[in-house]
Parts: structure tokens; sequence; C-alpha cells
């Protein structure tokens, strides 16, 4: 709790201090599992034998701050409940990058590590242990290279839709869609950017 207090006023005295500055809020739908898919078939929510698609509902909160005009660091924290009606949830730093924006339209790209948690498996009946987590009641893991791909829509002066491709678990690519609302946002005055005039 020490930990999470220190960091929340790190990222408000920060954000004082950076020039542009979003916070996000998603919710996440369905994934794909490409991992061993070994419980699939006990799955709570969508079972099957060797089954792809998995649905862990839950939302992401994001704090984003920007170095550039096109790089940022941002921080997310999410909340699912698992394929086995569990609750999880993960934490992940990125840098991220700009691949472009058109008018109203931009693409963005990070990577950073993403810590994963979740309620034990373990007491599951015909559950196998799948080498990912460690630990007991709370199980963890990291994965020190995780990725997101974010496009945003401006529709209005400080907000933007956001459509989300995120690492939603170890093995797992999942989606997002919510809103993301700027504190500040400059306008880099180009022909095929938005006027907020």
């Amino acid at each position: 709790m020490k930990r999470f207090l220190l960091l929340s006023i790190s990222i408000l005295l920060t954000i004082k201090v950076l020039g542009q500055q979003n916070i996000s809020f998603g919710l996440i739908g369905p994934g794909f599992d490409f991992g061993g898919r070994v419980n699939s078939a006990i799955y709570e929510t969508m079972p099957g034998e060797d089954k792809v698609l998995i649905m862990e509902p839950g939302f992401r909160l994001g704090v984003e701050l920007y170095a550039t005009p096109a790089t940022s660091f941002k921080f997310v924290q999410a909340f699912r409940i698992d394929c086995m009606r569990k609750m999880a949830f993960s934490s992940q730093i990125m840098i991220r990058f700009r691949l472009f924006k058109v008018y109203k339209h931009s693409l963005s790209f990070g990577f950073g590590p993403t810590a994963f948690y979740r309620q034990t498996w373990a007491n599951i009946p015909g559950y196998t242990d799948e080498k990912l987590y460690k630990g007991k009641d709370m199980q963890h893991t990291i994965n020190w290279v995780s990725a997101e791909l974010e496009y945003n829509y401006v529709i209005s002066k400080y907000n933007d839709l956001s459509f989300c491709v995120t690492h939603q678990n170890p093995d797992a690519m999942g989606f997002a869609i919510g809103l993301k609302h700027w504190f500040t946002r400059k306008s880099n005055k180009c022909s095929t950017c938005p006027s907020f005039k």
C-alpha cells in the first residue's frame, strides 16, 4: 500500500511538470489465448478443448506522460475476472511511440514489463499446473517484454475514443475500448492535425 501511495504521489507531481498528459479508462473484452491451453476444458467462461477464444471481462486505468510530442511513458493498471471466474489484475509500465497522426486519427505502440496477479487456481478440480505463476493464495508472474497497440480518434478538444490491443494475461492478447482524457494537449499546427479553436 505504501508503494502504491508513493507511486500515485510521484505521478501527480510529474503531471504538474510535464507538458502533455492524459488518463484513460477502458473496458476489457474478449481475447485470444496463444499458450498451451492445458486447462481450457475446465474454464468457467467459454470452456472447450484447446479453445483459443477467451472471455476475461474487466477494466483498465492508464496514466500517460509525454517526454516529447511523439514519445511518452504510460502506466496501466488492469482488473479482470479471469477464465476461472477468479480475480486477476496486472500492472504495466511502458515507453510508447506514436506511429502516425493524421487529422483526428493516431496510432501508438508501447512496450515494457507487465506484472500479472491472480487468485490461485490450485484448488480448482481438474487443474493442471501451467508453470506460469508462482505463489499460493495470490499467484504472480512477470513478463519482461509486453506490448500494446492503441488507436485513438479525437472526439473533442480534450477527449479521445480509444481502441487497444493489449497483453491481457501471460499467454493471451486481448482487446479494450474506452476513453482518454487529456489534461493538456499541444497542437503541432500541421495540415492534417485537428483544430481545437
